[in-house]
């Protein structure tokens, strides 16, 4: 009993997210949910953490003709991929409702919604694995528009 416990942590902390790429993220349920993987990257940042002069993640904005959908994706990379720390995507759609993940998540943090004919702004963001912060990107104005 006691070792299904611990599992059953292990699991948690790796949730929502367990893939580690791009594409593997795109497809799953848990990131964009787009099962076909086609996509076109919009933007894509890199989010640097100055203090301890590493990266952790990379910013992306996406788009899927198919699903009419943009998605907002943090992606943790390097020593900051498999270490839970804060992890957010933002995706704000005008006039819409805004679609917000976020939490201690060891690989990354995706917003997905419905955007044809709308303009989009985002947050990608994730803290420090040796202290330091939070780093992000944020987009101040809408853009892809259409």
């Amino acid at each position: 009993m006691t070792l299904g416990l611990a599992l059953a942590s292990v699991t948690f902390v790796a949730s929502p997210a367990s893939a580690h790429t791009l594409g593997q993220a795109v497809v799953s349920a848990l990131g964009c949910g787009w099962p076909n993987g086609a996509y076109t990257v919009l933007t894509r940042e890199d989010l640097w953490d100055n203090r301890n002069n590493m990266p952790l993640g990379e910013v992306y904005v996406l788009w899927s003709s198919s699903y009419q959908e943009n998605c907002v994706l943090t992606l943790r990379v390097g020593r900051a991929d498999g270490v839970a720390s804060y992890t957010e995507a933002v995706l704000e759609r005008q006039g819409m409702r805004t679609v917000r993940d976020e939490g201690n998540y060891a690989h990354y943090a995706a917003a997905s919604g419905y955007a044809a004919g709308t303009c989009i702004r985002w947050t990608g963001s994730i803290g420090a694995i040796y202290g330091g912060g939070i780093y992000g990107t944020t987009s101040t104005v809408w853009r892809y528009c259409g």
